[in-house]
């Protein structure tokens, strides 16, 4: 029926899910150097960290939306490792700007 197979799995439209390890996996690197000793953070600051949590959240939520648009118009299930995904991508990026500001005694 497509292009190409890789496309589903198991009757799950799964073409999206690069991108939401794409955004986990910054989120992730951004959970690292939040964590590192302060001597290494003079690259970041809570406007960057903040910033970039609240478009990490916003661009994985809106391809959550359009992800199941798609997967209504061709008929095949949603993929619950993308929802998982967009979950920890959430979680990341709020405990990624909670531990920023504890550890550097600005207020939130």
């Amino acid at each position: 029926m497509y292009t190409y197979e890789s496309f589903e799995e198991f009757g799950a439209f799964t073409l999206l899910r690069p991108i939401f390890i794409t955004f986990l996996l910054v989120s992730l690197i951004l959970f690292l150097i939040v964590i590192l000793p302060r001597t290494k953070n003079k690259l970041i600051s809570g406007f960057t960290v903040t910033s970039i949590s609240i478009i990490s959240i916003l661009v994985s939520a809106q391809l959550l939306f359009y992800h199941g648009i798609i997967v209504d118009e061709i008929n095949l299930a949603g993929d619950p490792v993308s929802f998982t995904m967009f979950l920890v991508i959430v979680g990341f990026s709020v405990l990624n700007s909670i531990v920023y500001f504890v550890r550097h005694g600005e207020k939130i």
